[in-house]
């Protein structure tokens, strides 16, 4: 039992330190110059690493720093702003942080082992979780579609 604890340990060590190599989340924060932020938020966008941001989010996304740009204007820190600029410049930043954040997450690339249909061989597959969501919500939609069209005809 005490060499099941250890190994079990172990492996939620190892997992733990494997989640925690991947690549940071773009952040904004008040310590850094903002400009520098900008940019890097700005190549980001572009960037694999985002690839699934929607339309709609990454231009939500390039308002709010065309909106602190426009805010810092003449300074470099936002503790140099006044507190009705600071607290305009803090809020588009937690916009920015909201959807940078959950694009990192959707942009995720997960890959499963799976066997084709007749074959034992098995092959790597590799998905965003935003295509695997949409995979799921297409099948379950045509799931409901064809259980409604069964039931308009019962008989067939």
């Amino acid at each position: 039992m005490r060499r099941y604890t250890v190994f079990v340990l172990a492996l939620l060590v190892a997992g733990t330190a494997q989640a925690k190599r991947g690549e940071d989340v773009v952040k904004m924060t008040e310590s850094e110059p903002v400009a520098a932020q900008v940019d890097r938020v700005k190549a980001a966008l572009n960037s694999e690493s985002y690839s699934e941001i929607s339309q709609d989010d990454k231009g939500r996304v390039q308002q709010a720093l065309g909106r602190i740009q426009q805010k810092m204007e003449g300074h470099t820190l936002s503790s140099e702003l006044s507190p009705e600029d600071r607290t305009a410049v803090f809020n588009d930043q937690e916009l920015v942080n909201t959807v940078m954040t959950k694009a990192k997450e959707d942009s995720r690339l997960v890959c499963r082992r799976e066997r084709s249909t007749g074959s034992n061989m098995q092959q790597s597959v590799c998905t965003t979780v935003a295509q695997r969501r949409r995979a799921t919500d297409n099948g379950r939609a045509l799931l409901n579609e064809h259980q409604q069209f069964n039931n308009l005809n019962p008989g067939k």
